[in-house]
């Protein structure tokens, strides 16, 4: 009886201990190197940065896509949506900030002439998405010697965590400042040059803002649209700067996109570094 059950007891042990070992193999990447780990990270992020440039550098590859549309600034889109939400009372007639900013109000009694900004906002969303666009083909090789040259010490955590974007995250983290300096230039020149209704982006922005703050010092009845509604004139901000965050932000999330992708589906590690590491995945 003692002998069967000290053969029972080192059975189990040694099941025990295999898949002890086993389990640390997986979590510890044993079965792969460290090294190579972080290479196939560093690929998965590189072909995560090519398949979302080439996704967004098109026309209507940030415009058509919600996720990562660029819309007007903050301060700018709270202060049109508050008019908006207004109603004025214009003498002869009553009407709401929406009504003004879609189609305008023009009264030569009342000396009047408030211009509509729907279709200009409109140019100017496109603009924005257009330059981003067109910036997003620099992108890449900015984003390549950002990865080339990032050095990851805990690649098997990153693999292995299960955070399904953890080596996005991990790039974000470690190179975003770098990637913001060098990549607003690229989107500063798009904002000068990208035209929309024959004016550079930039310029529609400025005349935009313009447009809109006219609206609010137009006097009506017994004072301004500003003051009667209790919506201030707004500054403009710094586009590029703006734009190019937005545009950052929409490549992450694509790139994000793709390392799930990679994570999952065997067929989109179209390399053999990237089937050899995340095929260990398989294994859990």
């Amino acid at each position: 009886m003692k002998n069967t059950f000290k053969i029972l007891f080192l059975s189990a042990l040694a099941i025990f201990s295999f898949s002890c070992d086993v389990a640390d193999d997986i979590i510890k990447g044993s079965t792969t190197d460290t090294t190579k780990i972080a290479n196939g990270l560093k690929e998965a992020l590189k072909v995560g940065t090519d398949s979302s440039v080439t996704r967004l550098n098109k026309a209507d590859g940030y415009f058509k896509d919600a996720i990562v549309k660029i819309l007007l600034p903050d301060e700018l889109e709270k202060s049109i949506s508050t008019f908006k939400s207004k109603k004025f009372n214009l003498g002869l007639v009553e009407v709401t900030g929406e009504q003004l900013y879609k189609t305008g109000y023009k009264s030569d009694l009342l000396n009047i002439n408030i211009n509509p900004l729907q279709s200009k906002e409109d140019d100017l969303i496109l603009g924005m998405n257009r330059a981003a666009e067109a910036a997003a083909k620099d992108a890449k090789p900015i984003f390549v010697d950002a990865i080339t040259s990032m050095t990851i010490v805990d690649a098997t955590n990153i693999l292995f965590g299960g955070v399904d974007t953890a080596a996005t995250s991990f790039l974000r983290k470690s190179t975003y400042n770098g990637l913001f300096t060098l990549f607003e230039p690229k989107m500063e020149n798009a904002l000068q040059t990208v035209a929309i209704a024959g004016k550079p982006v930039s310029t529609t922005y400025e005349e935009f803002v313009a447009d809109y703050n006219k609206i609010l010092n137009t006097s009506v009845g017994f004072g301004t649209i500003s003051s009667l509604s209790g919506v201030n004139t707004v500054k403009t901000t710094d586009l590029s700067s703006y734009a190019t965050g937005k545009g950052l932000k929409g490549l992450f999330i694509k790139v994000a996109d793709q390392e799930l992708l990679i994570r999952k589906d065997p067929f989109a590690r179209v390399t053999d570094l990237l089937r050899d590491v995340f095929g260990e995945l398989d294994k859990k």
